[in-house]
């Protein structure tokens, strides 16, 4: 199925996005990122952060996506080794030279083509995977006709833009700001001039778009053979993200999206999804007095979405409980199994006897984390006796070492 992305401008949006179903984030470190006035990730909070995502089977992809000096190029592919042995499922980088350096320097790093690169086209993409991309994310300005035809005709894997602003110019070919104040887009300092009120034969703010959304055709994209639904925005608060992860997600699943909800979140005038559809209609639109207020009134509602930590993992657990025998289990979570003796040796009930189904209703408690109960057994000979502590103790070890085999980082390469 395609994957749903969210951005986390820092780290307060990735409880947003892993507690309503992100199957992939992606961020930026605190050098070289399009959205530089992001809160972005130190290395230490970049660690933090993986390690999060392996425990929820989440991928990470870390944005260099700048153009790079020649001057900064040694730093930028020092960065690139650093985020490489730490873990990170891809980078994603516009500069082609820079890519040159990578797949000399850096050669089992996978590199995703970045938007900035403008790939419009099947021969766009085509040039993309010459050059070593494994993925391309594509320019916003496609109709699903086009989005189609590239997947169709090079052998790339696809992330597509499913919500979030446009940009009036083509993708990754704006100046505006760069000429009006020296802040290039570029370089990750979008000053977004096109946001002021520009006017045309009377009409106000006509450079102002409104927020692209088309996540009530997740499903037609995923059919097409997309691999990626790519939420924009890296400068977007956590309720934001939230929001929008849980409307692809209820997309996917076959439900109605909560967009009004999206709307509310942050909107300008409402959405579009005119390039999809193949035209340029009723794309205008600005953030309102109205759209502020929404936005205040909805945000309380939009923290319950993810208070929670998602459930990712199911966890089979088979216990075998003998007399004057430490009690065993079989354990399994997805490519998971093991093993399991706790040092729990049970003892003769003094009244009443312990039951299997009491066994399996305590094993079964795991709220609050990322596993739920899948199959829980157990065999237990009459008569015997364990502390309801002993028992908890039993389930939180064998949830511990699980999520030491997902954590770790030479599994997750």
């Amino acid at each position: 199925m395609i994957e749903i992305l969210a951005p986390c401008g820092g780290e307060d949006c990735l409880p947003a996005a892993l507690n309503t179903g992100a199957d992939a984030v992606y961020l930026g470190v605190t050098a070289f990122s399009a959205r530089k006035n992001a809160k972005n990730f130190s290395f230490e909070q970049l660690d933090e952060a993986l390690f999060q995502c392996r425990l929820s089977g989440v991928k990470v992809y870390v944005a260099m996506n700048t153009l790079i000096f020649d001057d900064e190029m040694s730093e930028a592919v020092k960065t690139a080794q650093i985020l490489y042995e730490k873990g990170i499922d891809a980078l994603i980088v516009q500069d082609t030279g820079f890519v040159r350096r990578l797949k000399k320097e850096v050669p089992g790093l996978r590199l995703h083509a970045s938007t900035q690169m403008t790939v419009t086209s099947a021969s766009g993409a085509e040039f993309a995977r010459k050059q070593g991309f494994e993925r391309v994310v594509l320019a916003r300005e496609m109709s699903l006709r086009e989005i189609e035809r590239v997947v169709r005709n090079v052998d790339i894997e696809t992330e597509v833009f499913v919500h979030g602003a446009l940009c009036v110019c083509v993708s990754g070919q704006c100046h505006m700001s760069a000429m009006y104040g020296g802040r290039s887009g570029n370089r990750g300092l979008c000053a977004q001039p096109c946001r002021l009120d520009f006017t045309c034969d009377g009409r106000h703010n006509v450079l102002s778009l409104k927020d692209l959304s088309v996540i009530e055709h997740l499903r037609e994209l995923d059919a097409v053979g997309v691999t990626s639904a790519k939420i924009e925005g890296r400068m977007k608060r956590p309720e934001y993200v939230a929001a929008a992860v849980n409307a692809c997600r209820e997309a996917l699943d076959g439900k109605t999206p909560r967009l009004e909800q999206l709307r509310s979140v942050f909107s300008r005038s409402g959405f579009t999804q005119s390039y999809y559809d193949g035209s340029i209609k009723d794309m205008q639109g600005i953030r309102t007095k109205d759209d502020v207020e929404a936005t205040s009134s909805i945000l309380k509602e939009i923290r319950q979405l993810y208070d929670k930590p998602y459930k990712r993992h199911k966890v089979d657990i088979s216990i075998v409980i003998h007399a004057e025998k430490s009690v065993a289990a079989t354990v399994k979570c997805g490519n998971i199994a093991f093993e399991y003796d706790g040092g729990v040796i049970p003892e003769a009930a003094r009244s009443k006897a312990l039951t299997a189904a009491e066994v399996c209703d305590r094993m079964s408690k795991m709220g609050g984390t990322v596993f739920e109960a899948g199959d829980i057994t157990c065999l237990i000979d009459d008569g015997l006796m364990i502390p309801a502590s002993e028992i908890n103790r039993f389930r939180r070890e064998i949830i511990e070492k699980i999520t030491e085999k997902l954590t770790k980082k030479e599994d997750n390469k």
